[in-house]
């Protein structure tokens, strides 16, 4: 019991800790831009964070075409048994 308890525990904070490292990522960044002295490190820091932001928003982009894509799939009629279908 106590084994899959720190199973269960381990994979709960491995997942959370992934999950919210992109956001910390991005946090980094834009905590850079702030603190950033000159115009060219800000251009090139926005650049940076302009990046991250498209390939962020490219993968939920494509994540929700394929659950629309797959949802098309799914018969929108309800089945109704009846004795001629046996």
């Amino acid at each position: 019991m106590r084994k899959v308890f720190l199973f269960v525990l381990s994979l709960f904070y491995i997942c959370t800790t992934t999950l919210f490292a992109q956001d910390t990522k991005l946090d980094n960044l834009l905590e850079k831009v702030q603190q950033a002295t000159t115009q060219d490190e800000k251009k090139l820091l926005i650049t940076q964070l302009k990046e991250q932001l498209f390939q962020r928003n490219k993968k939920a982009r494509d994540e929700s075409n394929a659950i629309i894509e797959a949802k098309k799939k799914i018969p929108s009629k309800l089945f109704k048994h009846t004795e001629e279908n046996r």
